[in-house]
């Protein structure tokens, strides 16, 4: 069970409801799991079902990639983004991929993607940011290389 969030900072924050965790206290406390800077306003969050490529027609349970939900949200300046929870292994190649992009591609007026989407907060925290989001625009730039700069990453 997760929660999401928005601040006026701009940023998203996952929480997780984890009762077996040590730090949450028998389930008293929300776990932070990830947070994102976006850099505009949200306005709404809205939960849409994933569309699953098969049908299950047999009477089979369904498992946890066809219960899966897109949080879709809108922002004050028109934006729409969306945020779609991913198995651990696929978390693990995509952050893996964004990494060796973040270093390998030029950016925009030479800003860093990274530094840009890191948690942005006016008064200090007192723990440390849990990054646990994977920027689908920067990891959407490796599709857009040409095939030997791909075949070199």
């Amino acid at each position: 069970l997760g929660f999401l969030v928005s601040d006026r900072e701009k940023n998203i924050v996952l929480y997780m409801y984890q009762p077996e965790a040590r730090e949450s206290f028998g389930g008293q406390k929300l776990i932070r799991k990830g947070d994102f800077h976006i850099g505009q306003h949200i306005n709404t969050f809205f939960r849409i079902k994933c569309r699953t490529s098969e049908v299950k027609k047999d009477g089979k349970p369904l498992t946890d990639a066809d219960k899966r939900q897109v949080t879709v949200y809108a922002t004050l300046d028109g934006a729409l983004g969306y945020l779609l929870p991913l198995p651990e292994k696929t978390y693990r190649r995509l952050l893996m991929c964004q990494n060796l992009l973040v270093t390998y591609i030029p950016h925009i007026a030479g800003l860093n993607p990274k530094a840009f989407r890191m948690y942005k907060s006016a008064q200090k925290l007192l723990g440390n940011t849990a990054r646990g989001v994977v920027d689908g625009e920067l990891v959407w730039q490796y599709l857009m290389l040409s095939y030997s700069e791909r075949f070199e990453i």
